[in-house]
């Protein structure tokens, strides 16, 4: 807990919490150890080789204090984990949990701590789902996988309603499609396909694979351009714990995926893809939903 910051109910519960966890699976840790070199106060530090401290945050941080104060840990030599508390369960919560993405094992991490049931979870996303991992007191730890769900009427829904609300980024999208003569109401059907699951942090993966779509169809292109598109939509400062461009590049290999999955286009050689066939774009939603089983 950074100094100043309100002592809450779920705060105090949670960092108690934790401190049990690690005393029942041996670990030894000091509770609010303060650092008089940094003039910080860790929730907890793990006595590990290097250090690691433990921080759960069941309030708002912004963007710059994470920074700050992650940096500060490391400058000591210490690894810092981010438990998030409530706040940040809940689907309303992921855009802010999005900035507390880190890597571990390689793959993008989240922990979470639901006090009022005692248990600890730690997510780890895939491209297409999620591994579950439930830490308790009483119980060994359990892992499991969920599956990203796919329902492209919903995604169909989001497009028609954010035109007719007149919502800016899409106002702009469709702009662009009109000059090439297409409709966004009437995009191909393969654009719903394989979501990512970072599509629930406010990553808006099917207003970029629209995009992309406009500027890249039908012309060769590199792996190198395709990263490049991602890496600029998607600002380093939503995922500060990551290394710059993580996320871009995550997400513009996942859509060269969908690609080469969905036959559109072929690889040439180390780098650099070729059209094998256009997707299919329809004049308007109407069509669109009449010929659903061609998906193309």
């Amino acid at each position: 807990m950074g100094e100043g910051e309100p002592e809450s109910i779920e705060h105090l519960t949670g960092k108690w919490w934790l401190a049990s966890w690690l005393k029942q699976h041996g670990e030894q840790a000091t509770l609010e150890y303060y650092d008089a070199t940094i003039r910080q106060r860790a929730d907890l530090l793990v006595a590990s080789k290097p250090p690691r401290v433990l921080e759960f945050q069941a309030s708002p941080l912004s963007v710059p204090d994470l920074q700050k104060r992650t940096m500060m840990y490391h400058a000591r030599g210490w690894q810092v984990t981010w438990v998030l508390g409530h706040r940040y369960w809940h689907p309303e919560g992921k855009i802010q949990a999005r900035k507390f993405l880190s890597i571990e094992d390689h793959r993008l991490t989240l922990w979470h701590l639901q006090t009022t049931v005692g248990e600890l979870v730690r997510i780890q996303f895939g491209n297409e789902g999620r591994w579950l991992t439930r830490f308790q007191h009483d119980d060994p730890p359990t892992q499991t996988w969920q599956a990203e769900s796919t329902y492209p009427q919903r995604q169909i829904r989001q497009i028609a309603i954010s035109l007719q609300k007149r919502v800016q980024p899409w106002m702009t999208l469709q702009a662009a499609a009109y000059q090439q003569g297409r409709n966004l109401n009437g995009s191909p059907w393969f654009v719903h396909s394989r979501p990512h699951v970072l599509r629930h942090f406010g990553i808006p993966e099917l207003q970029l694979r629209l995009k992309w779509l406009l500027i890249f169809e039908g012309q060769p292109f590199t792996a190198t351009a395709n990263r490049q598109f991602w890496q600029a939509a998607l600002p380093n400062i939503w995922t500060p714990l990551l290394p710059a461009g993580t996320l871009g590049k995550m997400m513009g290999a996942h859509w060269l995926q969908v690609l080469l999955a969905e036959g559109f286009v072929v690889q040439e050689d180390g780098c650099r893809y070729q059209w094998q066939r256009l997707p299919v774009w329809f004049a308007d939603l109407e069509r669109k939903l009449a010929m659903k089983k061609d998906f193309a």
